[in-house]
């Protein structure tokens, strides 16, 4: 028999896949249940606010998966023009094998749902600042004064986000590859401290 832990964690994974390629309002309990194998008894019981508690966990697991597969990409990088287009090329390599139905684990959902449900747009806005504290921490530890790394966190964020609903969009991956080379150059070019309006001194 399926443990309860076990239940609870296959009904989190079943709907973080759904919503990453379908949405919320086209999930279903439903279809949750049925593809998740759990028994359905056990879902209220994990879940007694329904949908949108199990919607929020499933969230809060996308979003957490999402930091550490960040975390582990910028860290194996040599430096902040290799990571962001270790970041895009893996994003990028990721939509083309799902066949374009996997895009950012939180996009879609802030996009359809977080007017409507205070809750959801809480994770979905934890999610979006936890990746930009990280990326601001790197590239300060990359040698960029705390404001600037501020703003290009944030505009690496908007940029590759952006990128990807484009990429869906279009079923192809170049404005996702073309941002990551856009955005590495300007990251590599901050960290050497001539972006801000500096000239380079290198030829």
């Amino acid at each position: 028999m399926k443990s309860p832990i076990d239940s609870r964690a296959r009904f989190v994974e079943t709907t973080a896949a759904l919503l990453r390629r379908q949405g919320y309002h086209a999930t279903g309990l439903s279809q949750i249940i049925k593809e998740s194998g759990a028994p359905k008894g056990s879902l209220y019981f994990h879940f007694p606010g329904g949908k949108e508690t199990l919607a929020e966990a499933a969230l809060e697991q996308s979003g957490d998966q999402m930091h550490e597969d960040l975390r582990r990409l910028v860290a194996a990088a040599k430096g902040p023009k290799e990571a962001i287009m270790a970041v895009t090329t893996a994003l990028a390599d990721q939509l083309e094998a799902s066949d374009f139905l996997d895009g950012c684990p939180v996009a879609t959902v802030a996009l359809e749902a977080a007017a409507q449900s205070p809750t959801l747009q809480a994770v979905c806005s934890r999610s979006y600042a936890r990746w930009q504290e990280m990326i601001e921490a790197y590239l300060e530890r990359s040698g960029l004064p705390p404001t600037q790394a501020g703003s290009l966190a944030n505009l690496v964020l908007c940029a590759v986000e952006g990128a990807l609903l484009l990429s869906r969009a279009h079923r192809d991956t170049t404005p996702l590859r073309r941002v990551g080379q856009q955005l590495a150059a300007l990251v590599a070019g901050g960290a050497r401290g001539d972006a801000g309006g500096k000239q380079s001194t290198r030829p």
